[in-house]
């Protein structure tokens, strides 16, 4: 009899799934072409029952693999973020993989900086939300093809990268259609500097396409502004040209993610302005507070835990097999309706 504090071996979670050793160490090195999905869900289960931890330094002997994947994103305090890290930390718990978290701030040199480190700690597999501005840095790192380089919501079109994503265009589209229905007359898009950034590009230009299939009775595009956050007045200034020159029209405004979302508001109640009664509001993200201010603020879900675990699995899939062609996997979103844009 082991003893109650023995270690959960392999062999004991292949025992309890009923399948082999070797199939085991496939679903740990996610080779999951080589399982069912309902072989998959057994030793996942077990895993999860038994709490079974690989020992990751005698597995890295064996396969000359660190077993760390790492996680460079590009603003760890927004809510986007943390969602699209837990999911893909509970893919590499599941698989016994450790992930190693970093935050550019948005900025290209300390991006670098931190692709060199993970370099040396040799990492397995890179998540990596790119400021855009190391591509040459990111195809180097690449070219070994031992290093999987996962894309998660931006894009490199010139490197062949698995990407994961939002179909950005038809989530604006949604917040602009949902808008138009509700009769107002008057949209202003605010989002965070676009430039190098395919997400906020995408959703920019798509804002502008929106108004003009959905609005061709106002066609104008005077209503975009990019913000750069760093600077209060900026944001300010930009919020009152928007609210004085609509203010005998109905008006929505839609903020591009939750970051600037959260400032609009503030800055909205410092000046004595109510959602809805004085402006409509939609947001893109739903963080938790959404439901919360006001009378709940209408937004555009995105599906960020699943996507944080299917960048984790494709790059599982890469170093099982890192011949298989590379792919964009993009999902759809969801409008959460609450009190924030009840219509004109």
């Amino acid at each position: 009899m082991r003893g109650k504090e023995a270690k959960v071996t392999i062999y004991d979670v292949a025992k309890k799934a009923g399948v082999s050793k070797s199939t085991v160490s496939r679903y740990l090195g996610g080779r999951f072409h080589e399982l069912s999905p309902k072989t998959q869900q057994k030793i996942k289960q077990v895993i999860d029952e038994l709490q079974y931890r690989p020992n990751n330094l005698a597995r890295g002997l064996k396969s000359s693999r660190s077993y760390l994947i790492g996680a460079l994103v590009a603003d760890i305090t927004n809510p986007y973020t943390t969602a699209i890290l837990r999911g893909a930390e509970d893919v590499c718990k599941q698989h016994g993989y450790s992930l190693l978290i970093c935050n550019s701030d948005n900025q290209p040199a300390k991006e670098r900086e931190y692709i060199s480190m993970l370099q040396s700690h040799k990492i397995d597999g890179l998540l990596i939300q790119t400021t855009g501005g190391n591509s040459d840095f990111l195809e180097t790192l690449s070219e070994n093809g031992k290093t999987p380089i996962v894309l998660v919501d931006r894009k490199i079109p010139e490197l062949p990268f698995d990407t994961v994503e939002i179909d950005n265009r038809g989530a604006v589209m949604q917040a602009v259609s949902y808008l138009i229905k509700k009769n107002y007359k008057r949209i202003g898009y605010f989002t965070e500097p676009v430039a190098h950034f395919s997400p906020r590009h995408e959703r920019y230009t798509g804002f502008q396409e929106a108004l003009r299939l959905v609005n061709p009775s106002h066609p104008s595009l005077e209503d975009l502004f990019e913000v750069d956050l760093n600077d209060e007045s900026q944001l300010e200034k930009k919020l009152n040209t928007f609210l004085s020159r609509t203010s005998k029209e109905p008006r929505a405004i839609i903020a591009g993610n939750s970051v600037i979302a959260l400032k609009i508001i503030i800055k909205l109640k410092e000046q004595g302005y109510k959602i809805p009664d004085d402006t409509g509001f939609l947001s893109f993200d739903n963080p938790e507070w959404a439901a919360a201010v006001f009378s709940g603020i209408t937004t555009i879900e995105q599906p960020t835990y699943q996507i944080g675990k299917t960048v984790m699995e494709l790059i599982l899939k890469r170093l099982a097999d890192n011949e298989s062609p590379v792919q964009t996997i993009s999902y759809q979103t969801r409008l959460i309706e609450r009190e924030s844009a009840p219509g004109r």
